[in-house]
């Protein structure tokens, strides 16, 4: 764990905010220290903070940035030494630290790219199915339907629900989806 980590573990935004002199009130709403406000605007949660009025937002690391004007190290010894945390800031960090955090950082641009792609490949099906069922519509009662027609009609509501799911799911639920979108990905190549 680096030391910035350990800070934003071992102190609140809240506690911080009262320590330097914010006034925070009901429900951890506060004057936003960065504008200027007569109504609270500020919402303090435990790890972070969200201005409604400028957008500010940040950590607990941020936020003492911010106030005093100085750079995130300078901060973390501050609040180190404020709180009387005790942690060893000047110790450089440890090869398995920085081999997990490189680690941990590959993962999640990882992910993000696959989610990122894969949430194309749903958006790229339920348009296919969209167009197949508009363009392969029937005119007349005679005519003989079209099989991307029929296809569309087969798949069109199940693309809207995988889309959709996608789109609200956790991580977790994304990536045990990852079967039926390789799945649907071959699907694609084999009608276009």
């Amino acid at each position: 764990m680096t030391i910035f980590e350990e800070v934003k573990e071992l102190v609140s935004v809240p506690a911080v905010a009262r320590y330097y002199g914010i006034d925070v009130r009901r429900g951890n709403m506060c004057l936003c220290p960065f504008h200027n406000e007569r109504t609270p605007s500020m919402k303090l949660y435990e790890k972070n903070y969200y201005c409604f009025g400028c957008k500010a937002h940040g950590d607990v690391i941020n936020l003492v940035q911010e106030i005093f004007r100085m750079s995130a190290i300078r901060a973390v010894k501050r609040i180190n030494n404020d709180f009387s945390l005790g942690l060893d800031i000047d110790k450089p960090p440890e090869r398995e630290d920085i081999e997990r955090i490189n680690r941990q950082r590959q993962e999640l641009e990882e992910y993000q790219q696959w989610e990122k792609h894969s949430y194309k490949v749903l958006n790229d099906y339920l348009w296919l199915m969209r167009d197949y069922a508009e363009k392969y519509a029937l005119h007349n009662p005679d005519d003989i339907p079209d099989k991307r027609f029929i296809y569309s009609q087969n798949h069109i509501s199940y693309a809207e629900y995988l889309a959709n799911e996608f789109l609200l799911a956790d991580k977790e639920t994304k990536l045990s989806m990852k079967g039926e979108i390789e799945q649907i990905e071959q699907e694609m190549l084999r009608i276009k």
